[in-house]
């Protein structure tokens, strides 16, 4: 068994630790580029950004808002290159730093994975083969590496000769999963930081005779027994179920991260003082009246790529601030972007609540996460909780086939039903402020009790549209005839918006009142 070298946070601190802050910032626009330049322009800048960040990369309007959101003090200057000049410009400037170019072979689309591994560890950047040939005759760089001399069987022989052969000079500190296709921004903090890089299906159980009898799910979980529990598990999975089953068994936090963009820079920002969410206008009676009581909880906050760029759209919507909604935040975003942290906390108003996100410090599984490990991930979940204000936790479990990549949905609406388990996030949480736990990504029958005098509830939904979220709404009203009625939905943040909310709450009587989850959960307690 895996000892808990470090607490999650003290991973945080080490993985900031790595950048120092910068001085100024050369800010280069590569929105027009295309895909390969932006690869090899990603990979190239998370070399020149390692130890102390220089380059901050527009890659969508996303990245000009949140410049803005730099303090002032930090200097900034754009830079005339642009687009697919960028690559040149950078080559010429930091042909010093460069050791060469890794090479990877499009017909086998994994490589790129490995080449981003070899360019962290060797000094180079990932360039196709088109590319790699017309850099060579300008710039006259090397060849670190080709891939498609490597002619591997089959991509998880590629991967088992990448474990084999870089694994255990890769940074033992954070490793990451990336899909091959398209543009992934992470690579350049992946590169930074000499990280592994990989993309395994943990739904593949069939080994391989050619590859050491292993399967794919094998092979992942050999990769994941060689970090220290604690350790950060960056990007994503092929699926989401089995892959932070697995992830959870060696007590490896998830931050769902593979389009976050500048990551090394945002790390490397000295972390500011957050501001506390204001408090409500208006404050519930009591006594609750005999009426349904409604509250909205917009989903995927634990995904801090959300955080930088769909929770920004939905933060913007116009009708935010005039209805209650729940918003859930990860709790680790201050380390991760403080600057981030910070415009959502002091832009809150009193009618959005930010309610940390699945499970806590990062997102995992509670039934699958080793006992022994449980209580530093619960003391780094209220540390967290604490900083940014936050009472209410979201927390999100498995079932066995879901856990196993066996169903792609859960037949428990991914809730949190572990009574034992509650017993121990209610005792070690409520100390930190932790207020009401809401339970699992949404299910057609909502239920609550008290664990150690704290409200659980499993959240109805997952709500996916105007017409969706009224027909659960009025559906489980007229089948639960007790008033008060308290239902907290659970909104999906990819489908529904403030916008759309405010239309679901237009098609309801006055029969329903909308309120904050924290509100929502404190009225319920007094009924229990």
């Amino acid at each position: 068994m895996q000892k808990y070298v470090v607490r999650l946070n003290e991973s945080l601190m080490q993985l900031l630790s790595l950048f120092q802050a910068p001085h100024s910032l050369a800010i280069y626009d590569i929105s027009s580029a295309s895909l390969e330049v932006r690869q090899a322009v990603s990979t190239l800048v998370g070399l020149i950004n390692r130890s102390q960040p220089e380059i901050y990369l527009i890659y969508n309007h996303d990245d000009r808002f949140w410049l803005e959101q730099i303090p002032d003090s930090l200097p900034r200057h754009s830079m005339n290159a642009s687009g697919n000049d960028t690559l040149g410009a950078l080559i010429q400037e930091y042909r010093t730093r460069i050791q060469g170019i890794i090479i990877y072979d499009p017909s086998q689309q994994d490589t790129i994975n490995l080449a981003t591994t070899i360019a962290g560890l060797r000094d180079g950047f990932v360039a196709t083969p088109e590319l790699a040939a017309s850099l060579q005759q300008q710039y006259h760089l090397p060849v670190i590496d080709d891939l498609r001399n490597y002619q591997w069987r089959s991509r998880l022989h590629m991967y088992r000769w990448a474990q084999q052969n870089f694994l255990r000079d890769t940074n033992n500190l954070v490793l990451a999963g990336l899909t091959p296709e398209g543009l992934t921004p992470l690579r350049s903090l992946l590169v930074a930081t000499r990280a592994f890089v990989y993309w395994l299906e943990a739904r593949k159980y069939v080994p391989e005779p050619q590859v050491d009898w292993l399967s794919e799910r094998a092979l992942f979980k050999e990769i994941l027994a060689t970090y220290p529990a604690g350790a950060l598990h960056l990007g994503w999975f092929p699926d989401e179920g089995s892959g932070v089953q697995l992830t959870s068994q060696h007590a490896l936090p998830v931050y769902a991260s593979d389009y976050y963009q500048n990551l090394e820079v945002w790390l490397s920002l000295p972390m500011a003082d957050m501001p506390l969410p204001v408090a409500p206008v208006v404050q519930i009676s009591k006594a609750p009246q005999k009426k349904t009581y409604l509250s909205f909880t917009i989903s995927d906050g634990d995904n801090i790529q959300y955080c930088q760029h769909r929770l920004l759209q939905l933060w913007r919507d116009n009708a935010r601030g005039s209805l209650p909604l729940g918003w859930t935040i990860s709790p680790a975003l201050p380390y991760f972007a403080p600057s981030l942290a910070k415009y959502y906390l002091e832009s809150a108003t009193a009618n959005d609540e930010l309610v940390a996100a699945p499970s806590g410090a990062g997102y995992m599984f509670p039934s699958r996460w080793p006992a022994q490990h449980m209580q530093e991930f619960l003391a780094d979940t209220g540390e967290m909780m604490q900083a940014m204000g936050l009472s209410t936790l979201e927390v999100l479990d498995t079932d066995f086939l879901h856990g196993l990549g066996l169903l792609p949905f859960s037949i428990t609406g991914m809730g949190f039903l572990s009574k034992r388990l509650q017993r121990t996030f209610t005792s070690l949480l409520t100390p930190d402020g932790l207020c009401g736990i809401l339970s699992g990504a949404g299910t057609f029958w909502a239920c609550w009790h008290l664990a150690n005098k704290v409200p659980w509830y499993q959240s109805l939904g997952l709500a996916m549209s105007v017409e969706q979220a009224v027909q659960l709404i009025t559906t489980t009203a007229k089948i639960r005839r007790q008033r008060p009625l308290f239902l907290n939905i659970y909104v999906l943040a990819w489908r529904m918006s403030p916008s759309t909310l405010l239309e679901v709450m237009a098609r309801l009587g006055d029969e329903y009142e909308l309120v904050l989850p924290r509100d929502l959960l404190a009225m319920l307690t007094q009924i229990l």
